[in-house]
């Protein structure tokens, strides 16, 4: 078998929604360069294991998972501050500057989470992974994963729609 060719393609195929998944943790574009170069050198290390690039997907992101935990705890006084320095090209459209608006106000309600539905929340619209594959790479229970995930879209919902002074129930028969 030829495992650098399964890292070549994990690596293709994974790359850019773990580093999606890692930059929504760490919100430094250099730290998420680290953290995945990281990341990617221990799965490289460990290329043996790789029985498949589906199969392996969980593996992938777990070790991502541990190596943002890594991460906090060796930089737990760092603040990221590049969502502060970077405030967008000058000729963005008016719809473009609507949504990042509304998504800020969305990832206000985010950062009110606790870390660990922060942290699936990540996994499922960052990572793009499914509720079986948060389970077992975050090692809990996939009951406990969806229920976790609907409560916390629910909240958002809830919150964004009286931050903005609408109904929610409005909202839906639009």
């Amino acid at each position: 078998m030829n495992y650098d060719k399964l890292f070549e393609e994990l690596y293709d195929t994974y790359y850019d929604s773990v580093y999606k998944y890692i930059y929504s943790s760490v919100k430094n574009k250099w730290n998420a360069e680290d953290i995945i170069s990281t990341v990617f050198t221990k799965i490289y290390q460990n290329r043996e294991k790789i029985i498949n690039v589906e199969g392996s997907k969980n593996w992938v992101f777990r070790i991502a998972h541990n190596c943002i935990i890594d991460f906090y705890r060796v930089n737990s006084k760092i603040i990221p501050i590049e969502e502060f320095l970077d405030r967008g090209r000058i000729d963005e459209g008016y719809e473009e500057v609507l949504i990042k608006d509304q998504f800020a106000q969305v990832k206000k309600i985010i950062d009110q989470f606790p870390e660990e539905t922060k942290n699936m929340i990540r996994l499922r619209y960052y990572g793009g992974l499914k509720f079986r594959e948060i389970a077992e790479a975050i090692d809990i229970s996939e009951n406990t994963v969806k229920s976790t995930v609907a409560r916390a879209i629910k909240k958002i919902k809830k919150s964004y729609f009286n931050m903005i002074g609408g109904d929610i129930n409005e909202k839906r028969q639009v």
